[in-house]
């Protein structure tokens, strides 16, 4: 089993590089930064990541067309694979439909512009000349100067049908959303392997990971009501509307969405049932963990990326789970 840790930027530099060489001492295959607007900076973590660890793959996520041209990317990149030669990834999205808004930007043909930002990060890491003119971007002749060690594997991330689709064909792994139901788990995997099959590849050599939400505590009580509240804001999100209905849970998604417009997050919390937590996330004592950690392995899922977060405590608690599973 491999199983990898994720940080999403809210806590500070100094304890994420912490963690991640904790983590990685307790049996973490993979370390995920996720690039969420107006908090710490991917590429840059992944940086100090790379100075605190030995062998865990390092990888930025997920990192958007829209806002980060691919010369300068495939350049972070290839210069984060000096610091740790062989060990960098990127996963690549469409990215936060509310960040993206936020800086002015409406994607439009995301299937094309993913397929054309991969192919030209490939060829820019294979330090060829790359001149290809893109729907959203250009290269006359962009190259890198210095070459990386090895081949960068690329993940895209998606629940949305077609590019989950395209995740199977070009790349080396699907990444899954935070806060899916099992249900919702299992069709975007199998949008993965259809689009692999449609090209021919063996579904097998597409890696399956999935940020899941995650929280434990002694009480469980804790970790739960944590949850519950990292739901609510998750779900403030229009599109989450199917796979809230795949759990067949009587949740107001409309009203989630109203109260998050009122910055009212408590509230929106609290039109959660305490069954939400079981359905969408991982939380609650460690033996609760471990058992719904095992749902997602059995429903396909061969690479579960867990968020360490909360009371230091928590944290040892959820070091403890990486390690159990790691073994």
């Amino acid at each position: 089993m491999r199983i990898g840790i994720e940080f999403d930027g809210f806590d500070t530099l100094g304890e994420t590089i912490d963690l991640a060489r904790r983590g990685e001492d307790a049996g973490a295959d993979s370390v995920w930064m996720a690039q969420h607007m107006g908090y710490r900076e991917a590429m840059m973590s992944c940086m100090a990541f790379a100075m605190a660890t030995r062998r865990a793959m390092l990888i930025p996520t997920a990192i958007s067309p829209w806002l980060w041209p691919p010369a300068p990317t495939a350049m972070a990149l290839a210069t984060l694979d000096e610091a740790a030669p062989g060990r960098v990834g990127v996963a690549v999205s469409v990215g936060n439909m509310l960040n993206l808004a936020e800086s002015g930007i409406a994607p439009e043909k995301p299937v094309r512009v993913i397929r054309e930002y991969v192919e030209a990060l490939r060829r820019l890491w294979n330090g060829e000349p790359v001149t290809m003119t893109g729907t959203i971007f250009s290269l006359q002749g962009a190259r890198l100067n210095f070459k990386p060690s090895g081949p960068l594997r690329v993940y895209v991330a998606s629940t949305g049908p077609q590019v989950l689709a395209l995740s199977g064909k070009i790349a080396d792994g699907v990444l899954l959303s935070g806060g899916l139901t099992l249900v919702s788990t299992q069709r975007c995997l199998a949008h993965a392997v259809e689009g692999a099959r449609a090209v021919g590849r063996d579904p097998a050599a597409v890696r399956k990971a999935g940020f899941i939400y995650f929280s434990v505590s002694e009480n469980g009580t804790d970790a739960r009501a944590d949850l519950r509240t990292k739901l609510a804001f998750l779900f403030r999100s229009r599109p989450h509307a199917e796979n809230i209905r795949s759990s067949g849970l009587p949740i107001d998604h409309e009203a989630i969405i109203a109260a998050n417009a009122r910055h009212d997050l408590a509230g929106a919390a609290q039109l959660l049932p305490d069954e939400a937590v079981d359905a969408f996330a991982v939380g609650g004592t460690p033996r609760q963990c471990r058992d719904q950690l095992e749902r997602y392995f059995a429903a396909g899922l061969e690479e579960p990326v867990i968020q360490i977060s909360g009371l230091p405590e928590n944290r040892l608690l959820a070091l403890e789970i990486v390690r159990e599973f790691a073994r």
